[in-house]
């Protein structure tokens, strides 16, 4: 689209605040994984946390490749957020078949979703940035979508046992 002109500090902005949700994202997802350590979705939250550090180090390669920089307030915010993740506050107990456990599904499936966001917001922009991929942008919408899938998924086959006096066993 001609006569478009991008506002980079807006830009910029949106992509160093998505990192430092990616960060938190990162955290959260481990955090999960010890959750359900011991279980048959402990495996699924290890693959998604490994995914998520991997999509979290594309976002900072994005910032840098469009000649962004990455923002230092970010690493505040990441220590913080750091910080947080040891103490998983989406889930402090830890259980994986309490209410907590239900919010901390909801709150991983969402934060994926935000992610999905961002790269279908990228992909829009294709029509008038052409230093972004098409291609990759959509692949990793389609992956942000595989992974809430399988956020859902847990969710779905450990309802019953959060909401029933079934236990997960």
């Amino acid at each position: 689209m001609d006569g478009i002109e991008l506002d980079h500090d807006k830009y910029s902005a949106y992509l160093n605040q998505h990192l430092v949700a990616a960060d938190a994202g990162v955290k959260a997802f481990k955090a999960a994984a010890d959750t359900w350590s011991g279980t048959p979705w402990q495996a699924t939250f290890e693959q998604l946390h490994d995914e998520l550090s991997d999509s979290h180090e594309k976002v900072k390669e994005l910032i840098e490749s469009l000649g962004y920089e990455v923002s230092t307030a970010r690493n505040l915010v990441a220590g913080l957020a750091q910080a947080a993740g040891r103490v998983n506050p989406l889930n402090f107990t830890r259980d994986n078949d309490g209410m907590m456990t239900q919010m901390e599904l909801d709150a991983l499936a969402a934060a994926v979703r935000a992610q999905q966001m961002m790269w279908e917001t990228l992909l829009v922009l294709t029509e008038i940035d052409d230093r972004l991929d098409k291609t990759f942008c959509q692949l990793m919408v389609d992956r942000c979508e595989d992974q809430r899938a399988r956020v859902v998924e847990v969710s779905k086959a450990t309802t019953h046992a959060r909401f029933t006096m079934d236990s997960l066993e």
